[in-house]
């Protein structure tokens, strides 16, 4: 059951709270634009992003870079409550504006990642959280601004966390051997995605079968194989049209598709448009 505690907006900023207590997977997009908090406060999950995986439980903070590759899955428990802001990068400008010293645009390419907080620090992350959902559900006068207030000294304790100044656990080490393997799986995969590379490649170099390969990776990370390897490359093709060296033949031949047709077909699956309609797009926002 999927039980959705809150759900609204600020403006461009999203605010959810949900409860779960089934085998929960996230959408399979994987990357999105907007920068994003998640915060757990019960339950375990296993958290994958870009090409290592992480284990988080409650009070374990997550900053999320735009266009980072991640995804949740179950633990031991499937039950877990968690809080999800998502920031568009013109609601995360005028947030950080508030505050002069921090950098908007390094500042979730400098600190994204996993915090895990002890319980003083869990309360005050959450005391902030609950407080935002609280302004949010109420509405007083000004209750935006008060809210990107509180995203501010939210963001801020995160920077502190980081540099050690404010109480915070070391990162929950991932101990299973099976674990240990798909990091190196995907760090593998992330390194040669641009080459020819198939199931039955990866496994004979990691020297396990297909179908053990093809089991424990869709457990351990929420994709399949394949699934990852598209999202790799196709995170590296938006770059690559995003520079006006290369057509779109050549693209699709640098990021590891040899045929043009299905590296359209898998990138209008990400971005429901086509590589060339998102390189006119880019060039008119630059423009």
């Amino acid at each position: 059951m999927e039980n959705i505690l809150f759900r609204d907006t600020i403006g461009q900023i999203a605010v959810e709270r949900i409860e779960c207590d089934y085998d929960f997977n996230m959408a399979s997009k994987h990357f999105h634009n907007e920068y994003e908090i998640y915060y757990l406060l019960s339950g375990e999950r296993y958290y994958f992003i870009e090409k290592k995986i992480h284990l988080v439980k409650r009070g374990s903070l997550v900053l999320i870079d735009r266009n980072q590759v991640h995804r949740t899955v179950a633990s031991n428990n499937n039950y877990h409550d968690r809080i999800k802001i998502l920031i568009p990068s013109k609601e995360i400008s005028s947030i950080l504006k508030l505050s002069k010293n921090i950098q908007v645009k390094s500042f979730f390419k400098n600190h994204s990642g996993i915090i895990n907080l002890n319980e003083v620090g869990r309360k005050y992350v959450e005391n902030i959280l609950f407080f935002i959902i609280r302004e949010m559900k109420m509405k007083h006068s000004n209750y935006e601004f008060v809210v990107k207030m509180k995203l501010v000294e939210l963001l801020v304790y995160a920077i502190r966390c980081k540099n050690g100044e404010s109480p915070a656990l070391a990162n929950i080490p991932i101990k299973t051997e099976k674990h240990k393997k798909i990091n190196e799986i995907a760090e593998y995969i992330s390194l040669n995605s641009h080459q020819k590379m198939s199931l039955a490649d990866i496994a004979e170099s990691f020297f396990i079968s297909k179908c053990y390969l093809s089991r424990i990776f869709k457990e351990v990370t929420g994709f399949t194989v394949n699934e990852y390897i598209n999202v790799i490359r196709i995170k590296r093709a938006r770059k690559l049209l995003e520079m006006p060296e290369y057509n779109i033949t050549e693209i699709a031949d640098l990021v590891g598709y040899e045929s043009i047709t299905y590296f359209e077909k898998v990138f209008k699956k990400y971005h429901e448009i086509s590589p060339l309609k998102y390189r006119k797009n880019h060039i008119r926002k630059m423009s």
